[in-house]
């Protein structure tokens, strides 16, 4: 929508997000894994209606006994 002064209003931009990871044990790691993990949620999120994904995360900054923890924050918005 375009104001007076030629400037575009904003647009209602409510932003949701959710973190995950694999759990926590062997193969915890595994960051195709992770990517699958992330794509079968993305599509269960789907299942409830239309969403508009925008935008992903990757983070590997924790590590425990079985070694790297990768998490993805996935951020979308509900169409």
């Amino acid at each position: 929508m375009d104001l007076e002064d030629g400037k575009t209003a904003p647009r209602d931009a409510t932003c949701y997000h959710y973190g995950i990871n694999l759990p926590f044990g062997d193969g915890q790691g595994d960051v195709a894994a992770l990517l699958r993990h992330v794509a079968n949620s993305i599509d269960d999120l789907a299942a409830y209606g239309p969403v508009d994904i925008a935008g992903l995360m990757y983070s590997n900054n924790e590590v425990n006994e079985h070694g790297e923890w990768p998490s993805m924050t996935v951020f979308y918005r509900l169409d």
